[in-house]
């Protein structure tokens, strides 16, 4: 697989000669002010640099690495954060995991952007799967984050049973049902549901066509967003996938770096009941997977149950 590389002729830093651009094509900023990273219009988590920041020029998005005292390194794009060393494990263990073993012999799956390489990671720990298919808009973020951030991919994008396709992952989708591809697992691993790179990935004629493009048990994994800094956008793309999937089942995991509780929504085209805690484990024992920081079966159950305040926004 070749990727695409980035080059300093992308970016002009000459306004502002108090920085640097090296021979990779990384632009260090010369301070090291507090890192902002923004929960909602008016709340915002502030972080202690070590030192400071790599922006690195993309055609698409800012990509900035950032070097933090709690979060180790964590990268954002354009401005917002995206994953940090010391809890991303929190949520891509979530975000794979929970479908993965609710599926009892899935063989395709298929992650919505996942640039930075972590929910396919998780993925390989399924060896029953044969065809993983990353559909990411901005090659940038594939290959700053392989250089810059390789804990996250794990050299995922060198196993051949991953496919990463680069583009609009509604035209990625799109093709691929048409194709005759269906999919065990669709994984939303995207920014937020009203960022304009992907709003529409998030729309009910996309939704339906994750829906149609499931083979049999099939699931789609989405994620909501803070009930608490996001209240009005989780409870609209709730109402959205409700229109379209027989009730969607809720989980709610912690991930610090966007604020604590957050939440996640797996999608069917018919109701499957829950696997129970024993053929939970049965499937991990069965598909060797062991090691995981927080994914556990027991969690995976107590997950589905929601705090008063937020049945009552999905009410």
């Amino acid at each position: 697989m070749e990727l695409i590389s980035l080059h300093s002729s992308d970016f002009d830093p000459a306004s502002c000669p108090q920085n640097s651009l090296d021979q990779n094509g990384v632009f260090h900023v010369k301070h090291t002010a507090p890192l902002h990273l923004p929960f909602s219009p008016d709340a915002a988590l502030v972080l202690k640099r070590r030192q400071a920041p790599q922006l690195v020029p993309g055609h698409l998005q800012s990509i900035a690495l950032e070097d933090t005292h709690t979060f180790g390194t964590l990268y954002s794009l354009d401005g917002d954060a995206m994953a940090a060393e010391a809890d991303e494990f929190m949520l891509h263990e979530s975000l794979v995991h929970i479908p993965a073993l609710s599926h009892p012999d899935l063989r395709r799956a298929l992650v919505l952007g996942g640039g930075d390489g972590a929910s396919a990671r998780e993925l390989l720990k399924h060896p029953g799967l044969d065809s993983i298919i990353v559909a990411e808009l901005d090659p940038g973020v594939v290959v700053t984050i392989r250089r810059l951030l390789p804990a996250l991919p794990q050299d995922a994008f060198d196993n051949g049973r991953v496919d990463l396709r680069i583009g609009d992952a509604a035209h990625t989708l799109a093709s691929a049902y048409q194709a005759g591809e269906r999919f065990d697992v669709i994984l939303f691993d995207l920014t937020e549901a009203d960022d304009p790179a992907c709003a529409h990935l998030h729309q009910p004629d996309f939704l339906q066509l994750c829906a149609a493009s499931l083979a049999p048990r099939g699931i789609i994994h989405v994620q909501l967003g803070s009930p608490f800094y996001q209240a009005e956008k989780v409870a609209s793309l709730y109402r959205r996938l409700e229109s379209v999937f027989p009730k969607p089942q809720v989980s709610l995991i912690h991930v610090p770096l966007y604020g604590g509780p957050w939440l996640l929504a797996c999608c069917s085209g018919n109701a499957q009941p829950e696997p129970d805690e024993t053929t939970l484990v049965e499937r991990m024992t069965a598909r060797c997977i062991h090691g995981l920081r927080y994914y556990n079966p027991a969690l995976h159950l107590a997950s589905r149950a929601l705090p008063n305040y937020i049945r009552d926004l999905l009410a």
